[in-house]
C-alpha cells in the first residue's frame, strides 16, 4: 500500500470506487495503473478500499472495490487554531505538518498580529490532501478560515481552550483528558494581550511550548507534537 488515492465519497457507490480529475491523471498516466492493477484509495471519512482497477484513462480510473478497512472516529478530537503566517512556504508548512500530526480540522484565523492579507484557499486544501495521503491518514482534515480569534471561539464553543504562550509562569503540556479540544497558536508576533485576555476570560489553559522561542510554524509543529498520543 505505498500509493494512497482520494476519492470523493460521492465517487464511491454499489461497490464501485471512481477517481476522477488530478487523482486519476496520477493514477493511470504517472503511476501506469491499468485493468487488473490492485489500487488503494480513501474517501476521507475513515475508510481505506482495496480495489482492483476496471478500467484507467487521464480522466477516470474505474475500480472494484474487494476490501473495505474502516477506522473510528477519535475519542479525542484536537482542532488546530492558528494565526495566518506571512511568508507563504511557512504558511504551507505548518498546514503541512498539522495534518501529519494528527489535527482533527484546521482552522486559519487572522489575528491581531496577522500581516498576511490575501489566502490561496484552494491551494492549502490542496496541500492538506497531498500530506493526508503521505500520510496514511483515514480522516481528511478540513479547513476553515475564519477572521478573527473571536470568531474561532464561537465557531467551537464548548472546545477546551490550549494556549501556547511565551511567558515562563505558563504550564508545561498535560494530558487531554476533553474529547474537544482547540489548540491555538499565534501568528508571527504572537497572541496580542487582547486576544490572551479574551482566552483568559475562557478559561484557557496556557501551555509553554519550550524554553525558546519557537517561529510560528515551529509552533504549530510542536503544539500538535505534545499531543500526539492522545487517542
Amino acid at each position: 500500500m505505498d500509493n494512497i488515492f482520494y476519492t470523493h465519497p460521492n465517487n464511491i457507490s454499489e461497490g464501485r470506487l471512481e477517481l476522477t480529475d488530478q487523482e486519476a491523471r496520477h493514477a493511470a498516466k504517472v503511476l501506469r495503473f491499468g485493468p487488473g492493477d490492485e489500487l488503494y484509495a480513501s474517501d476521507g471519512e475513515g475508510n481505506i478500499f482495496k480495489t482492483k482497477v476496471i478500467s484507467a484513462s487521464k480522466n477516470s480510473v474505474q475500480t472494484e472495490i474487494e476490501e473495505t478497512d474502516h477506522q473510528s472516529e477519535p475519542e479525542i478530537r484536537k482542532v488546530l487554531g492558528f494565526g495566518a503566517i506571512k511568508k507563504r512556504d511557512r504558511f504551507e508548512f505548518a498546514v503541512e505538518k498539522a495534518v501529519e500530526l494528527g489535527a482533527w480540522e484546521i482552522c486559519i484565523f487572522t489575528g491581531d498580529h496577522s500581516e498576511r492579507s490575501k489566502i490561496n484557499q484552494d491551494r492549502l486544501r490542496s496541500i492538506a490532501l497531498s500530506a493526508f495521503k503521505q500520510s496514511k491518514r483515514r480522516w481528511l482534515p478540513e479547513i476553515i478560515f475564519l477572521n478573527a480569534l473571536e470568531e474561532v471561539m464561537s465557531h467551537y464553543d464548548g472546545y477546551h481552550l490550549i494556549m501556547a504562550h511565551v511567558e515562563n509562569r505558563v504550564n508545561t503540556p498535560d494530558s487531554l483528558t476533553n474529547k474537544e479540544n482547540l489548540l491555538l497558536v499565534g501568528p508571527e508576533g504572537g497572541f496580542s494581550d487582547r486576544e490572551i485576555q479574551l482566552c483568559a476570560s475562557k478559561d484557557a489553559d496556557f501551555i509553554s511550548l519550550g524554553k525558546n522561542r519557537l517561529r510560528a510554524e515551529t509552533a504549530v509543529a510542536a503544539i500538535l507534537s505534545q499531543y500526539l498520543f492522545s487517542k
